[in-house]
């Protein structure tokens, strides 16, 4: 299922299905000031598959230290909070309920296993999103399938701080077409 979306008002988002696997590599099939959302993980450029199976691959080994080998290997230090800590792991530990980061990683599953949104990355390229909740400017028009997408990833109660904030501040993941992870973060 490929969708695109342009946020102009409420009324007006407009949802247009796509045809074909290339549509989300092109920013031109998205909408200026919008973006496509879509569960194709076919339809991925190769290096951001790659990047989101290594991240799957991390998150599913309970070993939190296995995202800092991702972390490391990366040009730029991906986002993990807006605080910049000097050691994103500790953070994500920090911030995981167990301590130990397996939250975490299972919130990091969870997020990926989400459909995505393909947007302008203002560069001529797409960035890409997970979950797709992150690129939509208002919560409260979601329909109910993708309330169920929203609550396997935050329950009903998170959920419902964001739609008091007005928007996604829950875990989100996103990189560039050349797989290059920019953020795992939570947060405004």
């Amino acid at each position: 299922m490929q969708k695109l979306f342009m946020p102009v008002t409420l009324a007006a988002l407009m949802m247009l299905p796509l045809a074909g696997a290339a549509a989300a590599q092109a920013v031109s099939d998205i909408p200026e000031g919008g973006y496509l959302i879509s569960d194709n993980i076919e339809a991925l450029p190769a290096p951001v598959r790659d990047k989101r199976d290594q991240l799957i691959a991390a998150a599913e080994s309970g070993d939190i230290a296995q995202l800092k080998l991702i972390f490391d290997a990366e040009l730029a230090p991906p986002t993990v909070s807006f605080g910049a800590p000097d050691d994103p792991i500790a953070h994500l530990k920090a911030e995981s309920g167990d301590g130990e980061g397996i939250e975490i990683l299972a919130i990091l599953r969870n997020v990926l296993a989400a459909p995505y949104a393909a947007m302008d990355g203002g560069d001529g390229d797409p960035i890409y999103i997970w979950p797709y909740f992150a690129a939509m400017g208002d919560l409260s028009t979601l329909t109910p399938g993708q309330l169920v997408d929203a609550y396997r990833i935050t329950g009903h109660q998170k959920f419902q701080q964001q739609l008091a904030f007005g928007g996604w501040i829950y875990w989100r993941v996103s990189m560039t077409v050349r797989g290059e992870l920019q953020a795992f973060v939570a947060g405004d």
